[in-house]
């Protein structure tokens, strides 16, 4: 796989997610919980996860195609360190008994996306800006 493949990938999961918890916090959080009703406060905290999921979306979108830069490898490090933290609070979440069985879907979804931007990317190792 190329990382422009698995930029445009990224993007449409991340836009889906967007789409998803802005215009469904309810029904999304629903999918993960034991059927409780969500409070207001929560449901607010969801559709802010769907405006970074956008605003990420977006980024992934139109870096699909970039040659490789500093800003390419910047994006690449972050998704890389975004997927891993969502994963590892995934994880975390389904085996404490948090979130149902259904969210071992998002983990192996972040895990995966983790282990692709690690492996097509640049690796988490800084560079020296030459100057």
């Amino acid at each position: 796989m190329k990382l422009n493949l698995l930029f445009s990938i990224y993007a449409v999961v991340a836009a889906i997610s967007c789409v998803l918890y802005l215009g469904f916090p309810a029904f999304s959080m629903s999918l993960y919980s034991d059927g409780t009703s969500a409070d207001p406060q929560a449901i607010m905290l969801f559709r802010l996860v769907g405006a970074l999921f956008g605003g990420i979306a977006v980024m992934a979108w139109f870096s699909r195609n970039a040659e490789p830069s500093e800003s390419r490898d910047a994006l690449v490090r972050g998704l890389t360190v975004l997927n891993v933290l969502a994963a590892i609070v995934t994880f975390w979440g389904t085996v404490s008994g948090v979130y149902n069985q259904f969210s071992w879907g998002p983990f192996v979804t972040c895990a995966l996306f983790a282990i692709g931007f690690h492996l097509l990317g640049p690796g988490l190792s800084a560079t020296v800006p030459k100057r």
